[in-house]
């Protein structure tokens, strides 16, 4: 690394600052402070967006980019893990895990990694990577949510196929999670859960009768090996009090991975294009059920009144009473002229066309057409699961695939009968309304149109059907099996719409002590989750005879099965559940490939609080683990404290046969001693002043390790080292390594081996934290009451003034900080929230 530090700027901040993650792709820092908010800042401090926590008290216990930048993973205390589009903090998916998460791991396949095809070069492979999916070829773009309703729908509707925002991916990458109770989890793009894995049999299989939480894992750049490594308390054997804690290394073999890394890509590619149709398909669905719901708030609330006047059972009786008799009862002629109108009733009608309409042109416009893209896909993966050779290993099969298919086939199926229920329902109302205007003009004695005046035998059956269970009494009998005799009466209506009235309670018409006034007529029972109360009948179907005159012919997989008796949202949820079904078997099976090749005891440290988050105020990271993967030398570094004065950097190899008896690692301590010249007070203790506390500690890069320190006396400031990790080599030791002890290690002096100029003293600042980026050539250090940062470049220009670049407590920085600071406390007022 060449060149100076350089302050760039410094603010302060209302509310104590948790993490600190820089983007290695753009200038961004995310913060998350403690109330659990997240807060996007560029690299000039301007504030990109604020997210609060989803829930009340929630804390954030790590974040980690997507290789590429544009997505944000943030862990909560509450389990939760969320992926946030960085460019609007949309909500792109939620994963609840059953663990506390203590850290994520982002990494990403390296070109010419991991290829399992014979000759190919990498970047061959890489260009076949950014072809593998051509769906946008094939299938029509699928048309923007209603906005009524209040329906959630997704929040860019520019983008709808790709709502999980995977489609740019050019390389396979993975989450690693790492949980307490020792155990892993993997998930390609974030999104295709790929496997989990519990330590507990690997490390009582090397011997070790322990497993605490994992606090970080790593994948090599080729994808062939992993490194999880596991901390636990050390208890003393004479007090049984913690005396520090046993940190373990844990080497997998991930052969899977690198032999089928790009059918593992194509797999959760396509598992996150179904995963985005899916979300369209849910909202849909909740579009449609809220449309019929206004359909009947809109009656109810019209209609109440006047059966608060009459028995139960009696409003569809008067209705009757004036259809066949002309002569309506004084409660009915009173209602209809004084509370109902004539504008009233068109008002009301036309309230009802609009949802009617609303609810047609989802199931014809949004439900087919999602519907038949998650066909398309489903048979892709039918064809990759054909390729057994390639696919098999990851426990794709066909048989789940095929399953899939047919139930995506019988909610389309379920979706036409739905459409066909809606067109004789609006023929039944628009007839119900006609008539029950002109029968309102012969009261007033006044002229009806001629369009409205002509009924025909048709019109006053559709009236009728339309009356039938139009009380709420009826409600009881909707919900018992289907009559045959009623079957019957139905016969010559197709696929009819039913009457089960039911509403799901959270709408308010079907609370307990309440009962829904009006049924109106049978599409309703097509979206509550349970069977249909009146079936549809299909006597007259020549498909249907066919397929009951020769039962073998409905059992053959190419015919699509139709369920007479599920609703559209049993259909649903039936698709739901055989799409699940499908990606079920690959996690339990890429994760069980996964073989142990060793397990190595780290040196214990003495830190008694764990090295990550936990809940409260005095859990703050103060020490941490930190690694990088050095794929050229197949190794991995490894860094964290051994007490507050001294820390160990250890070079562990990765890619070692099991055949090998034995691990050979480099391990070094350091602790860094103030120089003579400045001790102030000389007759102090030598451990208080002349050493150095190390508060922080990440890699800069593979091969330079950012320290920042404290020196400490009445003169306490902070110390940033970039230190670079071959000035080590000289006091390194190869140690052997074992799975139940550890080599104890003297620390030696790395002020020695450093240039004094490269402890640069920040005056008039104590730091408890740091965040460096290498890519970026950026640094940010929090300071020790968590509420003041300062952000540097580290690789500045040489003609750059030395007292310009570590002036930190300059009167202009300080007034520029109080006029221009944005103060993450004012973010929830400055612009709304994410829920």
């Amino acid at each position: 690394m060449s060149g100076s530090m350089r302050l760039l700027d410094e603010r302060h901040v209302a509310i104590k600052v948790e993490l600190m993650l820089w983007s290695s792709k753009m200038d961004l820092l995310a913060l998350s402070n403690t109330r659990g908010e997240v807060a996007l800042h560029r690299l000039s401090w301007q504030r990109v967006w604020s997210l609060s926590p989803r829930q009340e008290g929630a804390s954030v216990r790590a974040m980690a980019w997507r290789p590429d930048g544009k997505v944000i993973a943030i862990a909560y205390s509450t389990k939760e893990l969320l992926l946030i589009d960085v460019e609007n903090k949309e909500t792109l998916h939620t994963t609840q895990m059953d663990s506390d998460i203590i850290s994520l791991t982002w990494v990403q396949e390296q070109d010419g990694s991991g290829d399992n095809s014979k000759g190919n070069s990498s970047q061959d492979r890489s260009h076949s990577y950014s072809g593998i999916e051509n769906a946008s070829k094939f299938l029509p773009k699928l048309p923007p949510l209603s906005r009524s309703f209040g329906v959630n729908k997704i929040n860019n509707e520019e983008n709808l196929e790709d709502t999980k925002r995977i489609r740019d991916q050019n390389h396979l990458n993975i989450l690693l999670v790492a949980q307490e109770g020792g155990k892993l989890s993997l998930s390609v793009f974030g999104l295709f859960p790929c496997g989990v894995i519990d330590l507990l049999p690997h490390m009582k299989e090397a011997g070790c009768d322990t497993c605490g939480a994992v606090v970080g894992a790593a994948v090599s750049d080729d994808l062939k090996v992993m490194c999880v490594f596991v901390e636990g308390e050390k208890i003393c054997e004479n007090t049984s009090t913690r005396s520090g804690r046993k940190i373990w290394a844990v080497i997998l073999e991930t052969p899977l991975l690198a032999s089928h890394s790009r059918e593992l890509y194509t797999l959760a590619l396509k598992q996150g294009h179904i995963s985005s149709l899916q979300g369209y398909l849910s909202s849909t669905m909740q579009a449609i059920t809220e449309a019929w719901e206004s359909i009947l708030l809109e009656m109810d609330s019209k209609l109440a009144s006047y059966a608060a006047t009459v028995a139960d059972g009696s409003v569809a009786a008067d209705f009757l009473d004036l259809l066949m008799l002309g002569v309506p009862s004084s409660e009915l002629e009173l209602f209809l002229q004084r509370d109902l109108t004539e504008k009233g009733l068109k008002k009301l009608s036309h309230s009802i066309e609009l949802s009617y309409s609303n609810i047609q042109k989802f199931v014809l416009k949004h439900i087919h057409c999602v519907g038949t893209s998650v066909s398309f896909h489903l048979t892709e993966l039918r064809g990759m699961a054909r390729h057994v050779e390639r696919f098999a290993p990851l426990g794709l099969t066909e048989e789940a695939v095929a399953a899939s298919l047919s139930a995506a086939g019988a909610f389309l199926v379920k979706a036409t009968e739905v459409q066909q229920v809606i067109e004789n329902s609006m023929k039944k109302y628009k007839a119900f309304f006609r008539w029950l205007m002109l029968a309102m003009l012969r009261l007033t004695e006044e002229i009806a149109p001629a369009e409205i005046s002509k009924q025909t035998q048709q019109d006053l059956t559709f009236i009728a059907e339309f009356l039938c269970n139009f009380d709420g009494a009826s409600d009881a009998n909707a919900t018992q099996a289907p009559d045959p005799t009623v079957d019957t009466c139905i016969a010559n209506q197709g696929n009819q719409e039913s009457a089960s009235g039911k509403v799901p309670s959270r709408t308010g018409l079907s609370t307990p002590g309440r009962k829904t006034r009006f049924n109106l007529e049978r599409l309703g029972q097509y979206l509550v989750d349970q069977e249909l109360s009146f079936l549809p009948d299909t006597d007259s179907n020549p498909w249907n005879n066919l397929l009951s005159e020769y039962p073998s012919l409905s059992e053959d997989p190419l015919i699509i099965p139709h369920f007479r008796k599920m609703s559209l949202v049993q259909q649903h949820n039936h698709l739901i559940s055989a799409i699940d079904a499908v990606f079920k078997e690959p996690v339990e099976c890429i994760g069980h490939t996964f073989t142990l090749q060793r397990v190595v005891r780290l040196p214990d440290t003495a830190i008694t609080h764990p090295l990550y988050y936990g809940s409260g105020e005095e859990s703050n990271r103060i020490f941490k683990i930190t690694f990088v993967f050095c794929g050229a030398e197949k190794k991995i570094v490894v860094s964290y404290p051994k007490n507050e004065i001294s820390l160990y950097i250890i070079e562990l190899p990765t890619h070692i046969p099991q055949s090998e008896p034995k691990v050979t690692m480099e391990q070094m301590c350091l602790s860094f001693i103030t120089p003579v010249s400045e001790i102030i007070d000389t007759s102090s203790d030598k451990t208080s002043s002349s050493l150095f506390k190390i508060n922080d500690m990440q890699f800069y890069v593979a091969d330079i390790l950012s320290l920042l320190l404290e020196k400490r006396g009445d003169d306490r400031s902070a110390v940033i080292v970039q230190f670079p990790l071959r000035l080590a080599s000289c006091i390194a030791v190869s140690v052997t390594g074992n799975p139940k002890s550890f080599h104890e290690l003297t620390a030696g002096d790395g002020t020695n081996l450093v240039d004094p100029n490269a402890l640069r003293t920040i005056d008039n600042f104590v730091g408890s934290s740091l965040a460096v980026s290498g890519s970026r050539k950026v640094a940010v250090l929090l300071s020790e009451n968590r509420c003041k940062v300062r952000l540097f470049e580290m690789e500045a220009e040489e003609d750059e003034e030395e007292d310009e670049t570590m002036d930190a407590t300059g009167s202009s920085i300080r007034d520029s900080d109080q006029s221009q600071s944005h103060l993450l406390d004012q973010s929830k007022s400055s612009e709304p929230d994410m829920e």
